[in-house]
């Protein structure tokens, strides 16, 4: 896993424990929408580095 996901998630916590701590009041509504929102899957669209061997294709050329 990613150091920024990690981060990311401490940080959420650490926001969860200083609310907890601080007497704010969470809904078990909004929690249950918060843990669901942390444990969806996100789809990650990767395009592989082929170097310099990679050239865009041409466009047609057009004659007026």
């Amino acid at each position: 896993m990613p150091i920024h996901h990690r981060l990311r998630k401490l940080l959420l916590c650490l926001t969860l424990l200083a609310g907890a701590l601080g007497g704010t009041p969470m809904r078990p509504e909004e929690i249950e929408d918060l843990m669901h929102t942390m444990n969806e899957q996100k789809v990650v669209m990767t395009v592989e580095d082929e170097g310099d061997h990679y050239e865009l294709p041409k466009l047609p050329k057009s004659d007026p």
